[in-house]
């Protein structure tokens, strides 16, 4: 079971249903409904557990979710998006920041309405990891 800590944004509240639609517009994807399901209620929480163990035999953990609010504007899901624009594929959305700076993405290229779930980093580039999002939840350890 995972739990959810607040921390990337200062008084967390529920994101209303508009700024998600606006996020969605501007990024121009339709977020799983089981991500909203949590992202939405628990914007820019972290997982507890947050450790993720990656393919290539290294691990890091989700630091939080990307959130729907205005500020911090950094981890703003579609704010995140623009200063990776040059590395990131059409279709890499992230949703979350790992401790390191990198983000879990979900991946679009393949199937539109059904995306995975990527680890990107600047050092590896897209590390595939769950079919969707609750498969990638439950990849969470201690």
């Amino acid at each position: 079971m995972v739990n959810w800590v607040d921390g990337a944004i200062d008084d967390p509240r529920p994101a209303s249903d508009t700024a998600v639609r606006e996020a969605q517009e501007e990024l121009e994807v339709v977020l799983p409904p089981e991500f909203l399901a949590v992202a939405q209620v628990h914007q820019g929480a972290a997982p507890v557990p947050a450790g993720i163990d990656l393919p290539n035999g290294f691990g890091t953990a989700v630091d939080h979710l990307l959130h729907f609010a205005d500020a911090p504007f950094v981890s703003n899901i579609v704010a995140a998006v623009f200063p990776l624009l040059d590395v990131l594929d059409e279709g890499i959305i992230p949703f979350a920041a790992d401790v390191g700076g990198d983000f879990f993405c979900f991946d679009y290229r393949a199937d539109d309405k059904h995306p995975s779930v990527v680890f990107w980093s600047v050092d590896w580039g897209v590390v595939p990891l769950a079919p969707d999002f609750a498969g990638f939840l439950g990849m969470l350890r201690p």
